[in-house]
């Protein structure tokens, strides 16, 4: 803490004056740029602070269904549908309820509401290695929370979901596939914490083109699995199970641009780009194996050159 007065001006990007002394400014308020005072943050979140923030609930979703696929797999042989059915709804009322109390518990509590300092560049997500040096002798640690909440209000929601998870799952009986499920929470929960701690920054930036890229690759390892040709497409429309897939990367591909869009102030109207990577893996299978192709053509010219013989 430094011990300049108040008609001076606080050194570096954060600093502060805050009870007469230039300081990091407490948590929930930011410094003004035009009086140098640290002032609370009373105003909501814009758009694409709440599109990243549903982003790192998306994350939790997708590992939570990812683990829940793999363990019913192995605890039933294949992928039975009404426990995939019940434990997918567990997940979601798990992961909700999270998002819930993390809510009601932030500034303005008891609220469905969020007040928040916003997110001006790159370096207020490190604030940390931005604390000025006076003089070249002293050191004045300015570094804060300085994107209220968005930082602190992760964590509190990855706590949540732990917190849930063990009070609703100790109900049902234990049998191989819950406790492997629970080791895998307990594994990938702390993962995205670290993630998240060390890489916020980076995520909220280009969370958008993951959400587009990690689509896009989803959709190419499903066709590629489903589609040999294009008389498959109409039988595995048919099927729930790929139709729930196929919307599920949608959704993740519209939330991407939508992202974008929203960033960057563009028109609503790239939005009717959601289906376009399916429709184009469809239109471009007949020509994606040619190899096959030219070998089934060697073979039946070679059928009908036998028959002329």
């Amino acid at each position: 803490m430094s011990s300049l007065s108040v008609s001076m001006k606080c050194p570096g990007r954060y600093c502060g004056l805050y009870e007469g002394q230039c300081t990091a400014c407490p948590r929930g308020m930011k410094v003004n740029n035009t009086t140098e005072m640290c002032q609370p943050c009373t105003s909501a979140p814009e758009t694409y602070e709440w599109l990243y923030l549903g982003f790192m609930v998306l994350v939790v979703v997708y590992f939570h269904m990812e683990s829940l696929t793999r363990f019913l797999e192995k605890a039933y042989g294949e992928c039975d549908v009404k426990s995939t059915t019940k434990w997918i709804t567990v997940t979601l009322v798990e992961t909700f309820l999270a998002a819930l109390f993390t809510l009601l518990l932030s500034d303005p509590h008891g609220k469905l509401e969020l007040y928040g300092c916003g997110v001006e560049s790159f370096l207020d997500w490190y604030s940390v290695f931005q604390n000025p040096t006076e003089k070249f002798i002293e050191t004045i640690y300015c570094d804060s929370e300085v994107v209220y909440p968005l930082f602190s209000i992760v964590y509190k929601f990855l706590g949540f979901c732990l917190i849930l998870m063990i009070l609703l799952r100790c109900w049902y009986k234990p049998t191989v596939f819950t406790t492997s499920s629970v080791y895998a929470t307990l594994y990938f929960i702390p993962g995205i914490a670290l993630i998240h701690g060390l890489l916020c920054g980076v995520i909220y930036y280009s969370f958008p083109y993951l959400c587009i890229s990690g689509s896009l690759l989803l959709t190419a390892i499903l066709m590629s699995e489903h589609l040999d040709d294009s008389t498959d497409i109409i039988n595995n429309v048919k099927k729930a199970e790929f139709m729930s897939q196929i919307l599920m990367y949608w959704v993740l591909h519209g939330y991407g641009i939508l992202s974008i869009v929203t960033y960057q102030k563009l028109s609503y109207w790239y939005l009717f780009l959601t289906p376009l990577p399916t429709v184009f893996y469809v239109i471009t299978l007949p020509f994606s194996i040619p190899i096959v192709q030219s070998m089934d053509e060697e073979i039946q010219d070679g059928h009908g050159g036998g028959r002329g013989i």
